[in-house]
């Protein structure tokens, strides 16, 4: 696990400077604590910190072929490598590592753009080939790790992280206004835009090659469709434990201590399970909760670390330790922070690097077997959205302020159109009342469509898969990749600590996507299919019991313990958002929650957020 980011004038064929590349270096030091290297060719500057994590004395980078004619620089981990390096060592083709890194180089050397098919693994990478005057950029398959770049006509820089990608610019870059009014839709922003213009996220499943004709993108993987089978339930669901038992250990295979991210969900419990009967010792498993029971699902956490034996470590986060880490890891990110889960993430990250360098966690169960209760419910919508709208917006009106998730759900069902429903199953504010929210002179500056149009062209590429493929296909596709991997690496690198998803190996995804609809869902019961095959390794407790998720009691703490940092926040004259903003909208959402109307726990969420980027943004 690495932060990479490298220069390419191929246009002007200007040297790269290195103290620009040494700047952008340094500001990643904490996803590779252990180790920094350059390489500089000209118009080309390679950048490289360092978690060592495989082959730890000789995985120094960027690594280089055996004639020094091409250069990489790598963030992530091949699974496969160990199967891959045989063949190429057959090949003729001659290693000065035992890393993983140099199997991508020489397999590069093998295959040329081809070599992506043969990774099985998380990775972001680049390969500068001097003899074609090329540099390679590529990301693996579901977006696992990250990587941004910016290009102009004879330009382009490249990153894992935006702020490393700013020391890189020529100049600052410019906010991105639809950006920001998408980021109070989705919560987050959808590749391939960020925050700022000219700033993209390079797609997962894609590559960009920079040479002397200028930038490309390609797909080179995508999600396949779902096929008829022969097959009983049992077996596919034994299909599933072989892919998964695998996919574990794949990804236990490293040179330093590894642990679990246990939440006591069911995606994480098996990953347990697993790692145990493969023999994994010794088996740390690190759990965070809260205070107020109903969130938290230590509970469940413990039952699995008493079954598996684990070490086992836990983490209650308080209002107080919330309201001192979120303006740092909103500077930290250099984007607002999508979820309120973000900072619990980090503070467990934290705990978890006294002890292990590796975690695995269960990201991915719910978007491959249908784990959201908007699977089970999103059916309804052509019955709620025929219904008047009057009665709806009423009936939301009227129910218990405590119901908010029901709320969400009616006010999703009662959209027609597909798409703009699935930009509000997640979102922050819906359409309404992002209409409301800002004021006039930038709503002016923007596309109110846009989000709805970023579902519909994933949507557009399956419409002749059924409703509930259509749904994992998008989500797949943005909420996965955008928000929660996201998430994941940002957070864990923070601490200086790698996160590895077993629900994301390829090989699983794609089994997955192929299992016929009628299969996943079970009635209103998600993800059947995966709870029958764990029932074996999961307790029936953690199998049977409603999906909690990582829910956080911010609309309580914004009430009570952080109703004075809302406030500052939101309502003082020096609020730095108001010129985006009707603020007569802004100050109902707070009074609203804070006098118990109506729980704005994500609006208000995402609000501070933004208010505290604002203060952070150069």
């Amino acid at each position: 696990m690495c932060g990479i980011c490298g220069v390419y004038n191929f246009g002007t064929g200007k040297p790269t400077d290195p103290v620009a590349l040494k700047r952008a270096t340094d500001a990643m030091a904490h996803r590779g604590p252990d180790d920094e290297g350059f390489h500089l060719d000209g118009p080309v500057g390679l950048g490289n910190r360092r978690l060592s994590i495989i082959d730890l004395p000789g995985g120094h980078q960027p690594i280089a072929n055996e004639d020094e004619s091409v250069w990489i620089t790598f963030n992530g981990e091949i699974y496969n490598y160990r199967d891959l390096r045989p063949d190429l060592l057959a090949r003729g083709h001659k290693f000065r590592t035992h890393s993983d890194t140099e199997t991508i180089l020489h397999l590069y050397e093998e295959h040329d753009l081809n070599c992506l098919e043969h990774l099985r693994g998380m990775f972001a990478f680049a390969i500068w080939d001097s003899r074609k005057r090329r540099l390679l950029l590529a990301r693996d398959r579901l977006g696992v790790k990250p990587l941004f770049f910016w290009a102009d006509s004879g330009h382009m820089a490249f990153a894992s992280e935006l702020r490393t990608l700013r020391e890189l610019l020529p100049c600052p870059p410019e906010i991105d206004p639809q950006s920001i009014y998408d980021f109070f839709g989705f919560r987050y922003i959808p590749a391939p835009r960020t925050f700022y213009q000219g700033v993209e996220k390079l797609l997962p499943g894609h590559f960009l090659v920079a040479d002397s004709t200028g930038v490309r993108i390609q797909a080179y993987w995508d999600i396949p469709p779902e096929v008829e089978t022969n097959q009983s339930s049992a077996e596919i669901a034994a299909e599933i434990v072989e892919l998964l038992r695998e996919s574990v250990r794949l990804r236990l295979i490293a040179d330093v201590p590894l642990g679990v991210f246990l939440s006591g969900g069911t995606d994480s419990s098996a990953v347990v399970a697993f790692m145990a009967e493969l023999g994994a010792h010794p088996l740390r498993t690190y759990s965070v909760g809260f205070g107020e029971s109903e969130y938290s699902e230590l509970p469940f956490a413990r039952a699995v670390a008493r079954r598996y034996a684990t070490e086992h470590q836990e983490l209650v986060v308080t209002p107080q330790q919330l309201s001192d880490e979120l303006p740092r890891l909103v500077a930290f990110r250099d984007e607002p922070i999508a979820e309120p889960s973000d900072v619990a993430l980090y503070l467990l990250s934290r705990l978890a690097a006294q002890s292990v360098k590796v975690v695995l966690a269960g990201e991915g169960g719910d978007e491959l077997f249908a784990g959201y209760p908007k699977y089970a419910a999103d059916p309804l919508a052509g019955m709620v959205s025929a219904l008047p709208h009057k009665f709806t917006r009423a009936l939301i009106r009227c129910l218990p302020y405590r119901q908010h998730r029901v709320k969400t759900a009616l006010e999703a069902l009662s959209i027609g159109d597909e798409a703009e429903r699935s930009v509000t199953w997640f979102a922050s504010f819906s359409r309404e009342e992002r209409e409301n929210l800002f004021a006039p002179e930038f709503l002016a500056q923007v596309d109110p469509s846009h989000p709805a149009r970023v579902f519909e062209s994933y949507l557009e590429k399956v419409r002749d898969r059924s409703p509930l493929k259509r749904m994992l296909y998008a989500d797949l596709k943005v909420w996965l990749p955008d928000n929660l991997l996201l998430r994941g690496d940002q957070m864990t690198m923070a601490a200086s600590i790698e996160e590895r998803g077993p629900f994301l190996d390829q090989n699983l995804v794609e089994m997955a996507a192929r299992i016929p609809t009628r299969l996943l869902l079970r009635g209103f019961r998600t993800k059947a299919l995966l709870k029958d095959a764990l029932r074996p390794y999961v307790p029936p407790d953690v199998l049977s019991r409603r999906k909690v998720g990582f829910r956080v009691p911010v609309g309580e703490w914004f009430r009570r313990p952080l109703r004075t940092l809302v406030a500052d926040l939101l309502l003082s004259p020096h609020t730095r958002t108001r010129d985006y903003f009707n603020t007569l909208s802004v100050e109902r959402f707070v009074r609203e929650h804070f006098d118990g109307i109506r729980d704005r726990q994500k609006q208000l969420w995402a609000l501070v957020n933004f208010e505290m980027w604002c203060r952070n943004a150069k």
